[in-house]
Parts: structure tokens; sequence; C-alpha cells
């Protein structure tokens, strides 16, 4: 299959837009609430909708095609970024309309990546829209920020407009030969599911490594927030710049660089404590281990709406629970011994992927 370029251009403008908005609120969340409760649950909304998304919409794009659902988690998307933006300073209808905007991204997110990994030239698109997708994390931070001396919620009207012109790109003619595959049932789902068990223990560890290191690192730091903001933005940078270097390289076996890169993640985490660098070690690693993943993804020759689905599912699990986990364990033992622990966890786990039928017969 080959994507046509101006419906190529929406898939990679709404990844760069709709991550953008995903973080356009963190900046002005003082401003929604002062209750700090409030404050997480109007960040932790959009996660949870576009966790309890990802995999049903991957499941169904191989079902009833990716186009659809492509243009339904746009359009969703700006609907819910508009009246979110009428709605300020409203903290419930923020809560609300974060959620919707999860479940709409969620819904785009899945079916445009599973577009991009069926595509012929997937090595590269698989690589740019992953990058696209966390140079828009750091951009919905960093503008929105600079706007919000404006007007709060202004970062949300900019990135919904960018998300509006992606719609109406995703209108032109999505590919040269569409053809759908075949909905797998609930059998097959939970066979790869089980088959690829290591797989996605590993994933759900970095994943959810990246989301300790970015909670903690403000308070290991001592700097101030504009410095951790900054080097913050560095790790997403980096993650960005390798998943688009490491989509470009050639391997002939994807899950070996898994591993690898998985070793590098842990020994890296220690350096957090100690050194800023250590963050962007962490990004350039886990860049390396995204690329590669999806490269692994696309040739099993699976449908990529259900292999997609649960590597976004995993992805958002990791990111919720870690963190979390990581949190309670901090007053009890301290960031030495969590960090430290999550290192080994990255160590084992990388090696594990040995351990996946999935590993051993994709090198034989």
């Amino acid at each position: 299959m080959k994507l046509q370029i101006i419906f190529r251009i929406s898939l990679f403008l709404g990844a760069f837009a709709t991550m953008a908005l995903s973080n356009a609120v963190v900046p002005v969340l003082n401003s929604i609430a002062s209750d700090p409760a409030i404050q997480g649950a109007v960040y932790s909304a959009y996660f949870l909708g576009a966790f309890l998304m990802v995999f049903p919409a991957g499941w169904m794009s191989d079902r009833v095609g990716r186009t659809p659902l492509v243009r339904a988690g746009l359009c969703g998307t700006l609907i819910a970024a508009a009246v979110l933006w009428l709605s300020y300073p409203d903290p419930t209808a923020a809560v609300l309309l974060r959620f919707a905007e999860g479940l709409f991204t969620g819904m785009f997110v899945s079916a445009a990546m599973a577009f991009v990994n069926s595509a012929a030239d997937h090595r590269k698109l698989a690589g740019g829209f992953v990058a696209l997708m966390n140079i828009g994390m750091v951009a919905g931070l960093v503008v929105s920020g600079w706007l919000a001396a404006w007007q709060a919620y202004a970062g949300v009207l900019v990135f919904g407009i960018l998300t509006g012109v992606s719609v109406l790109l995703s209108l032109g003619p999505a590919d040269e030969s569409p053809a759908l595959q075949t909905g797998l049932p609930v059998a097959e789902v939970t066979e790869i599911a089980v088959y690829h068990k290591w797989l996605w223990a590993a994933l759900f560890v970095f994943c959810g490594t990246t989301g300790v290191v970015i909670s903690a690192y403000p308070e290991l730091s001592g700097s101030s927030a504009e410095m951790n903001g900054v080097i913050t933005a560095l790790m997403s940078v980096a993650t960005a710049v390798f998943v688009y270097a490491a989509s470009r390289m050639r391997t002939a076996d994807s899950l070996s660089v898994v591993r690898g890169a998985g070793i590098f993640l842990g020994v890296s985490v220690p350096i957090v404590l100690v050194h800023p660098a250590g963050m962007i070690f962490v990004g350039a690693a886990f860049g390396v281990i995204t690329a590669a993943i999806l490269n692994y993804l696309a040739e099993t020759k699976k449908p990529q709406g259900v292999m997609n689905g649960m590597f976004n599912m995993t992805q958002y699990a990791g990111m919720a629970a870690l963190p979390f986990a990581a949190g309670l364990l901090v007053l009890p033992i301290g960031y030495v011994a969590v960090f430290l622990i999550v290192a080994v966890l990255n160590a084992a786990v990388g090696l594990l992927v040995v351990r996946c039928p999935c590993y051993v017969h994709h090198i034989q």
C-alpha cells in the first residue's frame, strides 16, 4: 500500500498537533484549579481516555478500515479542543473534555499507526510519525507556556486549529489500493497477546521508565522550573531524533536491537541521579527501542490495527502504572533505591526478550 501525499501529510500533521494538544494545558494547570488533586485529574483524564481507546480502535480499524477512524479521531479531537477552549476555566469541563480528547486522539493514533506500519515504506514512515509525536509533545509544553501570557488556553486554540487543518487534509484519497484485512476473532487476538507476552512486558517497563524519570527529575535536580522544563524537553527531542535515525537503519534482527537498547536504558537510569545527560540517554535509548519494535510489528504480517493497538495500550499502561508505583516507593526507600530497581527491571526485561516465542521464531 502506498499512501497518497496529501493524506500522508494529514497523518503527520495530526501526529504533531494531537500530541501538542495532549500537553497544551500542562503549563496552565494551576490556573484551572489550585487543588493538586484536581490538577492531577485534569492531566490524567487524557491518558485514561487514550488507554481505553487505543486497542479497540486498532482492532476496529482491521474490520472497518483505517480511514474512517483517522477522520473520526481527528474530528473528535478538534471538537473536544474547541469546547475545551470555550469552557475555560471550568475544571469539571476540563476533566471531561480531556478524557474525550484522549479517547479521540487514541482512536486517531492507533488507526494512523496501523496505516503507517502497513505501508511499503513503513520503516521511514513510522520513524517520522513517532518523531513528530515527540516533537509535538515538546511543542505543547513550550509553545503553550509562551502563549499563556496572552490567554491560558491559547495553546489549545492554536493546536486545535492545526488539528482542524489535519481534518481537512484527511478528506482526500487515502491510498492507491485500499484493502481491508479480516478482523481477528477474540481467540486469535488473545493468542497474539500471549505469544508476545515478554515483548509487551518489556515495552511496559521501557515506557514506564520514561514516566518515572520525567516525574522524578524536578525533585531530584533541585533546579528551577524553567531548567527542568528544558531538560525534560531535551529528553523528548532525543527520543524524536533517535527514533527517526534508527528507522533509517536496516537491521536483520529488530528484537536484538530492543534487547541491547533496553539494557542501555537500564544503565542510563542511574545516571539521571547524578547528571542531566542521563535524561537525554534515556530518551535516546527509548527512541531506538520504539523504532525497533515498530519495525518488528510491521514484519509480523499480522493485522497492524491489532498489533499497534497492543503496542499503544502497553505504552499507556506503563506510563500510568510505573510512575505511580515509583511514587509510592520513594518515601520508604528513597530515590536512589527506586532508580536502581527501575534500572534492574530494564536490564532484566531487555534480557527476557530472548525468552519470548516471538524472538525465537524471529531469529530462525
